[in-house]
Parts: structure tokens; C-alpha cells; sequence
């Protein structure tokens, strides 16, 4: 046993606590027996869907049940909404300043011309590049530049590579392939990032979208099938999915939310916005159909083993939300012997136990008889509106009541002993609460374990016991980080050492894992990079001094002489100048050119960090509570780009790459990024001192010359 695990109170068990069992909430709910026919999102229990209203991800506008946006609309890197009509075919982008799609300038819709569509399909943003599918006749994929909306190309499939003329209606771009579905041959299109032709993945149907999740597997819908094909990006075959539910976890989060019909809604990006169809248009959310849920459902448990013979369960503790017109209620059984499944099933409802829970939260007495295995029913109702949601329950066992302090008398016989206890319950609830805060209250103290909710965030707390002020706006994990390594960081508190550490946990960049490291594949491979240093991120401006050492240095832009000026201070009918010299009572000439900016410092943090006034004023403060009151700290924003003799610091705000690889066939495309390297084939390498030239003795003359 550790040191830090000797000093924490024993887990609570028997014969002075009881124990627990959780069902539901991050654990999820274990496989109900035959006839269950309540449903689960994976942490919560509530009724299912009426016939009719579940969304499957098979919907029409290929946004996959919700998961993601339909597939006429895309994000680029900067987070704005781009959207093509699908009748009108005109590009829209989302403009935050009106809350509203604006038509993208010098863009054409349904027409004729090289920038008209025949026919409007999908729409991906990969960067730079905006590709739009034209499924008219004949089919293109059209790439535009997303800031200059310049055409650069048109792709289509090599001659003969389809039976029937190529319907190009939706696009996915991947890694190093763009995928284009082509409804009309029944297939999917693979094409090189720079556009060649790789193949098609075949025998899929009539795909009308196409979807990339997190592991670069594809979702390919298919109107009419029970079920959507999930397929590899080479085309094997990865599985088949119904409801979203069963796929979540393999998508991000969506950016907001999709109605089946395709309408977006748009209220969470911007306050003045709301629903828009697929056109960009202001639309009205569609209703829900009417009724949404089942009216009725029932959920039994496996059994549940206490390990413990003729156990008397204690108590039941559901979290659950119930609105109105709805209703939960909870039923057990309990037997000595494990019973099958199919017999549990058979159970009339005269076996079962009701639990006495009111439905306003708290906790219930479990009312069956001793026994080892407990089963749970739950039984959930409403009016088919809407649903309740059991997100989850602790079962405590055995039940260890308070009679065991009173005299024999009060337990003789089992009715006289279940009334006591079930009296004592009412007490021994209050103390049990009190003795867990008293057991659990050394996990208030460790900021791994602390608390950090918004309504309870102890983790402030903890910092002001070292004079450290977190704010509730940074993001839980680097809060927590912050907090554990402040007690290191205070030894150099008000330094610039002390200042760059508490910056590099407040980005998140204390792991030195900046970028992903490539594994070593190979002999012929090159190594892993090792990992990148952190950014010196606090530059001091003494440093920049330019001083003119005797013997050392030469008059030009690198050195500078000391002189009145050096402070810019004011001297009447001399060197006074409003706006460039200042008013100082203090004349110190010797001490002045070691007080130019020796309180001054610059730090340079990524832009998207303080990319609004909020983030701007979390670091202003985080800075100002780690340096001395009298330092003046300028925050700089370090924007992707590198002016040379403007903005080009090497290790402040400007990275050098590293050397590029080589190409390699089939998985590189030529461009910026990428070197050719070895010698040209065919012909002989050229004579290089230090590698292949050699120096020859002359040539000796021959005997008979």
C-alpha cells in the first residue's frame, strides 16, 4: 500500500457500512432480460420511440440521424457554415454579423457555363478547397478556392471507368483519397488529392451519401435498406447500423442540431439566428411527430449477486427526471438461487415487490425477503409526449440498521424487526450521509479528485490556499493541472521561469506533445522525431539592448550609443517634443541605460488563444497574478505567417519545419510540402568533392610515344 493510499479512510463494507451497486449512468445499463422494452441512449433509461418517430441513419438528407450536418452543408477550419442549395445550387456562407446565409459573389447556381451546376449534390471543405458535386449531366466535381472562389479544376473519372454517365451527389475527403458517390453505377469513387482516378469501391447500390467518421471508415446510405453499410476506405466491409445510438461514439459532437427533413439549426453559433431549410432560408423547426414515445415500457435487470447469503437489500436510490404526465416506478424480486432468464420473464407481477419511491427523488426501502439475488424492474408511463429518463441507481446491501444498538427486544419476531428497521431507516439515511462526506472528505483536498462543477468548484478553493486564483472559465483538465503543479511553481513565482511554466499548463503544453510523432515503420525509415522543445513563450526586453562595447561592437543598426535620448526624456528649448519626449521628475544618467525596459516583457501566445475579449482577459489576469506589480507585460498574438524583417522571431513567433520526406507513389501528392529525392534514373550522378569525385595521378606516357 502507498503512503498517500495509508492515510485515506477503508472503503466502506460490512458489518458498519453497507455496500453499493450502481446501474446506468456512465457504466450504462447491463442487458435487460427477454420482454424489456425500454431503451437506453447508453447512460439513461427511458421509453423508445413510437413507430414512426425514431430517427434511424437513414435519413434523406444523409446528416445520419443528427451526427452529422446534412450533406449540402459543411464546416471549414475557421468554424463557418457553408451551405449548397439544393434546388437553387447557389453557395451560401453564414454570416455572423447579419445571422443570416449570404449568396457567395461571383458564384453561379443551376444554369449553363463552367461554373453552373446541372444539378446541385453535396459539398465538403477540405482547407482551402471547396468541392461541389454537379449531378446533372454530365456529372463534375468542381474545386474552388474558398477564399478567392477561383475555379482550379473539374474531375471526373477516366473514360470507360463507368457503365452509366457519372452522378457525382455527395463527397467525403479523407486523409490522402476523396471519396465521391456515384448513385447511377452503384459505386464509389476514390480520387487522388490531386485528383487522379484510384479506383471505385463497387456493389453498393444506389448511394445517395456518404460519411468519414473518426476512424476514416465510410457510412454509405442507401435509401430502402434496413440498415446503412459501413465499409473500410479500400472497401471492405466494417459492419451495418440502424440507429444512431449505436454509432455516436465514432462522430464528434455535433455542431448543432439537425431535423430530419435537413433543417439546421443555427441559434447556438448565432444569437439573432434560428432554423434555416435547405435552401438558407428562415423555416419553422419541424413538429415532432405526434405521440413521439411509447406509452409503456418495463426494464428488468440480470440478476444482481450480493455474494452474501440471505441478504436482506437495504435501499434503493434512483436519479431520475420526470416531467409531466410521466411516471417510474420500481418493483424487485429476490431468490437464494440464481434463476433462469426465461423463468424471470414468465414471473406474474403478483412476485414481485413494489418499492415504496415517490417519484420526488430520495431513497426507498427494498421490501423483498433475504435472499442473494435481487432482480429490478422498472416500469416507466406517459401520455406518449415525452419520456422520463432514469439516468441511474445505487442499490445499498445488506441492509445493517440501527436496531443492532437497541435491546432484543425490538427485533423478537420478523414483524416487530421489519418495523424497526424500516423506522430506524428514517435516522440512519441522515447519519450515513454525514459519515460519507466524513470518508470522502480527503478527495476535496487532491485536485485530481476535487470537485470542479459550476455550482460546487472546490478547486478554486484549493488555489487560494497558496494565493492562486482559478478562474471557472479555463477548461477542467488544465484547471486541475494548474492547481496540482502551483505548489511547485511558487518557489519561482514572479520570475520569467515561473511565468513560462504556469503559461505552458494554461495551453495545454506541458507534455511536450506539441505534434503526433510517425512510428518507426522500417529499416529504410526514418527515425521518430524526438519531441518538439516548448516555445520560449516570455521574451524580457533588456535583452534586446544594443549597446556599443569598445572593441567589440561597430556604428550601425546593431549598436547604439548611450545618450540622452536613450529614455526619451524632455529638456526645454532643447529636445522638448510633444508626443515623442516625456515629463521625468528623477534624473538618474547613469542607472538610465540600464532601466530602459528592465520591467518589460512581451509574451507571445497563439492567436486562437486570445482570439476573443474574454480568453484575452483570463490571461491578462493569470499574467498579472505571476508577476511583480511593477512589470509591464505585453501579450502578443502569434498569427500563422512569417514576415522576415516585420515579424520573425525564431523560437517567439516563428517556427521552422522540419525537412520534408520524399515523395512516395501512391501516397503523395506533389506540392509545397514535398521534396523529390535520390538520384534521376538512368543517368550518372555527377561528381561532388566530398562525396563522389576523386583526385587521379595524370596518365603515364606510353613506351612507344
Amino acid at each position: 500500500m502507498s503512503s498517500a493510499a495509508a492515510l485515506l479512510p477503508p472503503p466502506a463494507r460490512p458489518p458498519h457500512d453497507p455496500l453499493a451497486m450502481r446501474l446506468g449512468g456512465d457504466g450504462g445499463w447491463p442487458a435487460a432480460l427477454m420482454g424489456s422494452d425500454a431503451d437506453s441512449d447508453g447512460c439513461a433509461l427511458m421509453l423508445p420511440a413510437a413507430p414512426g418517430a425514431a430517427r434511424t441513419l437513414l435519413e434523406s438528407s444523409g446528416s445520419l440521424g443528427g451526427l452529422v450536418p446534412p450533406r449540402n452543408v459543411a464546416i471549414d477550419d475557421e468554424g463557418a457554415v457553408w451551405l449548397l442549395g439544393s434546388m437553387s445550387g447557389k453557395l451560401k456562407r453564414f454570416d455572423l454579423c447579419t445571422c443570416a446565409f449570404v449568396t457567395v459573389p461571383c458564384t453561379a447556381g443551376i444554369g449553363t457555363g463552367p461554373r453552373a451546376l446541372a444539378a446541385s449534390g453535396g459539398i465538403a471543405i477540405d482547407g482551402a478547397t471547396l468541392f461541389l458535386c454537379d449531378a446533372g449531366a454530365p456529372g463534375r466535381l468542381l474545386l474552388f478556392d474558398r477564399r478567392s472562389f477561383a475555379l482550379r479544376a473539374e474531375w471526373r473519372p477516366p473514360a470507360g471507368a463507368t457503365v452509366n454517365p457519372w452522378q457525382p451527389v455527395a463527397v467525403a475527403v479523407g486523409r490522402d483519397v476523396v471519396y465521391v458517390a456515384d448513385p447511377a453505377n452503384g459505386c464509389i469513387h476514390r480520387f487522388h488529392r490531386w485528383g487522379g482516378w484510384r479506383g471505385a469501391i463497387e456493389g453498393l447500390g444506389a448511394v445517395t451519401a456518404i460519411v468519414l467518421d473518426c476512424h476514416g471508415r465510410l457510412f454509405v446510405v442507401v435509401p430502402g435498406q434496413p440498415a446503412i453499410t459501413i465499409v473500410t476506405g479500400t472497401g471492405a466491409s466494417a459492419g451495418r447500423a440502424a440507429l444512431p445510438r449505436e454509432v455516436a461514439d465514432d462522430f464528434p459532437p455535433a455542431p448543432f442540431p439537425v431535423a430530419p427533413d435537413g433543417t439546421i439549426d443555427l441559434s447556438g453559433i448565432c444569437a439573432a439566428a434560428g432554423s434555416y431549410d435547405g435552401e438558407g432560408d428562415s423555416a419553422l423547426w419541424p413538429a415532432p411527430p405526434s405521440p413521439a414515445f411509447a406509452t409503456a415500457a418495463v426494464w428488468t435487470s440480470p440478476a444482481l449477486d450480493s455474494r452474501i447469503a440471505r441478504c436482506t437489500w437495504h435501499r434503493l436510490m434512483p436519479d431520475a427526471m420526470i416531467g409531466l404526465h410521466q411516471r417510474a416506478m420500481f418493483s424487485t424480486y429476490t431468490a437464494e438461487a440464481a434463476v433462469p432468464d426465461d423463468v424471470i420473464a414468465l414471473l406474474p407481477d403478483s412476485a414481485w415487490t413494489a418499492v415504496p419511491w415517490s417519484g420526488d427523488g430520495g431513497d426507498a426501502l427494498i421490501l423483498s425477503p433475504p435472499g442473494r439475488y435481487l432482480w429490478l424492474r422498472a416500469t416507466l408511463g406517459s401520455d406518449g409526449s415525452g419520456t422520463p429518463r432514469l439516468c441511474g441507481t445505487v442499490i445499498e446491501y445488506p441492509r445493517i440498521s440501527l436496531r443492532r444498538y437497541l435491546p432484543a427486544a425490538f427485533g423478537s419476531d420478523p414483524v416487530s424487526a421489519d418495523f424497526t428497521d424500516r423506522l430506524l431507516a428514517i435516522f440512519d439515511r441522515g447519519f450515513r450521509d454525514i459519515e460519507a462526506r466524513i470518508d470522502n472528505g480527503a478527495a476535496m483536498f487532491d485536485p485530481a479528485s476535487a470537485p470542479a462543477g459550476k455550482a460546487n468548484d472546490v478547486l478554486g478553493w484549493i488555489g487560494s490556499w497558496i494565493g492562486l486564483s482559478v478562474e471557472r472559465g479555463w477548461p477542467e483538465a488544465r484547471r486541475r493541472a494548474i492547481v496540482k503543479a502551483a505548489g511547485k511553481l511558487f518557489a519561482c513565482r514572479g520570475t520569467v521561469r515561473g511565468l513560462r511554466n504556469m503559461l505552458l499548463l494554461w495551453l495545454g503544453w506541458d507534455d511536450l506533445k506539441l505534434m503526433p510523432q510517425r512510428p518507426v515503420c522500417g529499416p529504410r525509415c526514418r527515425p521518430a522525431a524526438a519531441p518538439p522543445v516548448p516555445p520560449t513563450l516570455v521574451l524580457e526586453h533588456w535583452k534586446l539592448r544594443r549597446w556599443l562595447w569598445l572593441g567589440k561592437g561597430r556604428l550601425g543598426s546593431d549598436a547604439v550609443l548611450w545618450g540622452e535620448s536613450i529614455l526619451g526624456r524632455s529638456r526645454l528649448d532643447d529636445t522638448a517634443q510633444t508626443g515623442a519626449t516625456r515629463l521625468d521628475t528623477t534624473r538618474n544618467p547613469l542607472l538610465d541605460p540600464f532601466n530602459v525596459a528592465a520591467n518589460r516583457a512581451s509574451v507571445f501566445l497563439p492567436a486562437r488563444t486570445i482570439s476573443d475579449g474574454r480568453k484575452l482577459g483570463m490571461v491578462r489576469r493569470l499574467i498579472q497574478d505571476l508577476t511583480p506589480a511593477d512589470a509591464l507585460v505585453a501579450i502578443i498574438p502569434v498569427h500563422a505567417r512569417m514576415r522576415i524583417g516585420v515579424q520573425a522571431s525564431i523560437g517567439f513567433d516563428s517556427v521552422i519545419g522540419c525537412w520534408p520526406a520524399g515523395v512516395t507513389l501512391d501516397g503523395s501528392a506533389l506540392g509545397r510540402a514535398t521534396i523529390l529525392t535520390g538520384a534521376v534514373p538512368g543517368g550518372p550522378e555527377a561528381a561532388r568533392i566530398g562525396r563522389s569525385a576523386r583526385l587521379l595521378p595524370p596518365p603515364q606516357p606510353s613506351r612507344g610515344s
